[in-house]
């Protein structure tokens, strides 16, 4: 998928965009951390705009890892119920042998 240029504002700036993914996607995403960082901006007093740009950044940042963390859980759960299937299915494949 070749890049497109996809123009956003976030935090009050212009971005010009490049992304593998669709135009779309990429409005989204922006929209979402545009959204983050004026949630932050009207909960902090600090005027100071890179210290709420990392902040916001660290938010996101531990979002992310809530939710890999919540995929890994669901990831080990698949393969204990895909572990206890093969078990299951070995066994009936020998009980299926012996009659």
């Amino acid at each position: 998928m070749s890049s497109e240029s996809v123009r956003v504002k976030i935090f009050n700036l212009d971005f010009h965009l490049r992304s593998d993914t669709d135009p779309e996607t990429t409005r989204l995403v922006a929209n979402y951390v545009n959204t983050k960082i004026t949630e932050l901006q009207e909960l902090t007093a600090s005027g100071d705009n890179v210290k709420i740009a990392v902040l916001c950044a660290l938010n996101i940042a531990g979002e992310l890892f809530e939710a890999k963390a919540k995929y890994e859980a669901e990831v080990q759960k698949v393969q204990e119920y895909e572990s206890k299937i093969k078990s299951i299915n070995d066994k009936i494949g020998s009980v299926k042998k012996a009659v």
